[in-house]
Order: C-alpha cells, then structure tokens, then sequence
C-alpha cells in the first residue's frame, strides 16, 4: 500500500468564502457543514490561503497552470471570450498527472480559455453546471431575488424537483465506479456562485436565524472598492430581500457540504479513503452583501482568502489547523509532491508539506484597457470619468495587505490614480481601514509597492481582439 499512488480527490467549489464553512468559524451564524467539518478533521485546514485573481477564469488558469496572470495573460473574464487567443501554449498540472499514469476527469464547470479546454482533463462532462437551469420552473416558482444589476442572489428550489446541480455529483461518482486507478477527478461544483437557488431542505436549517443586514460602507474603502458598491447598488435593495439571499447563500453551502458527504460515503464504503488525497477549495469568494457587494472582484478577505482543506490518512496527519500564507498556485506543486511526481519547472507555487512559507504572494484581476468592464461578460461598468475598467494588483504578507490600481486604460497609472490602499491584517481583520496616507506605514508602503512593481514588471499581454466580446 505504501507504494501505491494515491487518488486525488479535488472539490473545486464557485465564490465559496472560507467563513461560509463552519471549520472556518463564522461571527454569529451557526453553520450547517458537518461533512466538510468532518473532512477538516481528518487532514489539514490552512485558515490564511488566498486566490490568485478574485475572478472565475482567471483564478482557475493559474491554479490549473501554477502560474500568475501576468505569466499566463488570463486576467479576466474575458479569456472565455471566443474571440480570445493565449499568448503562449499554457501546460497544467492535472495533464501532468495524465503523463504519469493517471486518468483525470473534470464533472461540473471549467470555464477556462478555450483554447486549453480540450488538454486539461482526459474526461470532461460539464453537465449539472448549467446556470441557466433555473428556467426549467421558472422564477416566480423559484421566489426568485435579483440585485439591482440583475443577478439571482436568492431563491428557494422545490424538494419535490430534482435538483440538476446534483448531476455533477452522480456523474463523477459513476465515473469512479469503473475505475482501477490511479486517478485525478475534480467535482467542479458552480454553487454557491450565482444563481443561488437551493433546495428548501436546506433554506429550512436557517429559518431560525438572521444573518442581520450588512453594516455601512465603511468611509476608508479603497475608490476601488466603493466603485464596485456603486456599480452593484446591493444597499437599495429591499432589506427584507437582502437578508434572504444571505441566508440563501449559506443555505446552498449547506447543499455542498451534502455532496461532499456523498463522495466521502463513497470513499469510506469502497475502501479508498486511505489511499484517496482528498482537497476542497474555491476559486474565490463573495462578499454576500458586505462592503455594499455581491460579487467577486475585490481582494477584501470576504473574496480574497478562500477555504483550503487537504485529507490524506496514509500520510497526513489529523485535526491540524496552519495559518502560514499560502495560495491556489501551491495546490498543483502540493498535489505533485503527494503523488511522487516531478513538478515541471513551470509550476511556481510551493509544496505545502515540504517548502517554507513565502515572504508574500501576490493576486490580480483586470486587463486594464479602454474597453475593460467591471462585468465583461455584460458589458457593463466602467471606471471613473467613462474610463475603461482598472487592472489591479495585490500582495499580502502576513502582516499587511497592498492593492493597486497598476494599468488604466493601456497605461501606468500615475500617483494620483493608483488608490493605493494598505490594511493591518492583524490589527484590522476586515481590512476596513485605509493605512496607506499614514506617515509611520510610510516604509511599508514604499517596499511592498516595489515588490508589486517587481511583480508586474513584463506583464504578459494579449491582442486587443482578443478581448472583444
């Protein structure tokens, strides 16, 4: 046994923020994720982990690739444009896993550039992430609650239906049925990303608690930030409304931690979980209406810090709880090291049971050019005075968090444009309080601002046309 090549499990979920999960701990509601709880249990919870780019496509290329966007050019939404082209040929680590003997199956969402699509996973079936699977009964059935800019932030799915995201689920579990191993499956599940419409079952379990209304939108936000409220307008919605889609949001959490349990059932009864690596993550979070927004975008820890769990028995030992900083470029170099396999030179990121933690790690979205948009799949939301949408760039060390405004319409910004903005993660956990205008974090702004500009130093661009909708 001791030879033999795990499994790798990998629950990937949709604007999952890390406290929506109990293991993580939430500040007043009691949460229902007794199975995710559980798989914390049995391996290691790393409470200080973060997204390389607080956006869908973006997120999932660099975790799939271990590369930044600026390495890899994918900076938004945008690179599942059809019109999008890369830069360069990308290589990811679950291909990698397929050269060395493993089949690889994705169930659920992709969403990456088109062009990679077809060589990532051996397997693909993407059916049960459907967004638009709500019409099947339609909205007022559903009790649907749109935001102002017309997403489905809530919602209550009959019991009496099936349920399609449950496809994801009873597709890959039958995909492992027939499996002789070894194998790399990833349930992509698109929940709690919008539209958010779980099955009453689970709004059930909140009906005796209020998440409350979001509190003010805190004066010392970055222009960034205070944008993206403007833009999404969450505080002119019916407060009754907005109380219900939080619960909706948890609710539908609750409907994860369900299909987590299945697959660890699963596991547990064919006598795989020894022998199964098994990682829960997201590719960002979601503020669920707290600094005025309701989508992903920023690098508030509401949406910048998401939920890392990895269980494996055979070698990991239980109940441990790391709070060094670490990112999603860690997981392909971590998965490689717990399978035995040599990283490509490509990857960067770290071996989290092997390498030091880094002394920062850095995350951006946006292309920053004149036809960026807040939302490009929409069109819709440019930057200040009809300016295209800003590229934006952050690092974090375990003390302070620095983001940027780094690329304005093609162009560096100047001093006055770049709304730099610094938060003591230690002293200000919400990361509420602007810092960067205080002569004694003088210091600190200067080093970590160069380091972002070492970063970002030769950007990987892409063609114009590729960002035309």
């Amino acid at each position: 046994m001791a030879n033999r090549k795990p499994n790798i499990v990998w629950i990937y979920c949709d604007e999952l923020r890390a406290d929506a999960l109990g293991c993580y701990g939430h500040p007043s509601l009691q949460l229902h994720t007794p199975n995710i709880d559980r798989l914390a249990d049995s391996g290691v919870l790393f409470s200080n982990n973060f997204c390389n780019s607080p956006v869908c496509v973006a997120s999932r290329c660099s975790v799939l690739t271990g590369l930044y966007p600026e390495d890899t050019g994918v900076y938004n939404n945008e690179g599942a444009f059809p019109a999008f082209r890369l830069p360069q040929p990308l290589h990811t680590f679950p291909d990698e896993f397929s050269r060395n003997g493993y089949e690889t199956a994705n169930f659920g969402k992709l969403h990456v550039p088109r062009e990679m699509a077809p060589d990532v996973f051996q397997h693909h079936n993407a059916t049960g992430s459907e967004g638009n699977f709500w019409k099947i009964l339609g909205e007022e059935t559903l009790q649907v609650i749109r935001s102002p800019n017309g997403t489905i932030n809530g919602g209550v799915y009959p019991d009496d239906q099936i349920y399609p995201p449950d496809a994801v689920t009873d597709n890959g579990l039958r995909w492992m049925e027939n499996r002789n191993g070894p194998y790399l499956i990833r349930f992509s599940i698109q929940q709690p990303h919008t539209p958010v419409l779980p099955p009453a079952r689970y709004v059930r379990l909140y009906e005796n608690q209020d998440p409350g209304l979001p509190g003010p939108l805190p004066k010392t936000l970055s222009a960034f930030e205070r944008r993206v409220a403007e833009i999404q307008d969450v505080f002119n919605m019916d407060p009754e409304q907005l109380v219900l889609t939080r619960i909706h949001y948890y609710a539908q959490v609750a409907w994860i931690d369900s299909q987590v349990g299945r697959i660890m059932e699963f596991l547990e009864q064919n006598g795989l979980i020894e022998n199964t690596v098994i990682i829960f993550s997201s590719d960002h979070g979601n503020p669920v209406g707290d600094t005025g927004a309701y989508e992903k975008l920023t690098f508030t820890p509401t949406v910048h810090r998401v939920p890392l769990l990895i269980s494996f028995p055979r070698t990991i030992p239980a109940a441990q709880v790391r709070g060094d900083i670490c990112d999603s470029l860690d997981i392909g170099q971590t998965l490689f090291g717990l399978a035995g396999i040599d990283a490509p030179k490509s990857f960067k990121g770290r071996n989290l049971f092997r390498d030091p933690a880094p002394e920062t790690i850095y995350s951006t979205i946006g292309y920053g050019q004149p036809s960026s948009r807040f939302a490009p799949l929409r069109g819709f939301g440019k930057w200040r005075g009809d300016r295209g949408w800003p590229r934006r760039s952050c690092v974090r060390t375990d003390c302070y968090r620095l983001d940027m405004n780094v690329l304005i319409d093609g162009e560096k910004p100047g001093a006055d444009e770049q709304d730099v903005f610094l938060a003591d993660v230690v002293a200000d956990p919400l990361e509420f309080i602007n810092l960067a205008s205080e002569p004694k974090y003088a210091e600190v702004v200067c080093e970590l601002s160069k380091r972002l500009a070492e970063h970002t130093e030769g950007s990987v661009e892409v063609a114009s046309e590729s960002l035309q909708r």
